[in-house]
């Protein structure tokens, strides 16, 4: 409980107490019926604190990003698209990515020199942005390969790396994410 909801309730209570005594003539005798309303209206406000903190909640998650992740593997077409996308009816704010190949984080340097380790004619994509409103979709790996043998070596490192992703909600609220690559099945 917060100061400032200990205040209220000090306050309210010391209202009514008031009241109550005001309103007895100074006589200090209690009738059954003020104790009912007293009661009545202390329960009154209980729920409608209760009620007030449940919207609260409620309308916090109602604008929290929600991202989760798409592959996508065409093998007639040689063609792997991993992408993200926000589900929820939030914005993601300050989208930071990391990428690691068996738990060592990769520069971009570094993972197109484990892709084009595989083969020069690999072509792909690499890369998102810094922010994402609802239903954002963006795609962060895109690869096309020219011969079969070359998109199976490329399938078999896929296991092994993995995407760490950080962002804010519109209320500065942090969350991370990590995402296995070579699910699609």
């Amino acid at each position: 409980m917060r100061a400032h909801d200990k205040t209220i309730i000090f306050s309210v209570a010391l209202i009514f107490i008031t009241g109550f005594i005001v309103g007895q003539g100074f006589s200090f005798e209690v009738k059954l019926s003020d104790l009912i309303a007293l009661s009545a209206t202390i329960i009154t406000f209980i729920f409608a604190r209760n009620g007030l903190k449940h919207n609260e909640k409620q309308y916090l998650h109602l604008i929290q990003p929600v991202i989760e992740k798409m592959e996508y593997f065409d093998k007639n077409n040689l063609h792997y698209k991993f992408s993200i996308k926000n589900y929820g009816s939030g914005s993601a704010l300050d989208l930071q990515y990391s990428i690691s190949l068996g738990g060592k984080s990769l520069t971009q340097a570094e993972l197109e020199r484990e892709i084009f380790g595989i083969s020069n004619n690999l072509k792909f994509t690499l890369g998102g942005p810094l922010c994402m409103s609802s239903n954002d979709n963006v795609e962060l790996l895109v690869v096309k390969a020219i011969h079969s043998k070359e998109i199976t070596r490329f399938m078999h490192l896929l296991p092994r790396l993995k995407l760490s992703l950080s962002y804010n909600s519109i209320q500065g609220e942090k969350f991370t994410k990590e995402f296995l690559f070579g699910q699609y099945k």
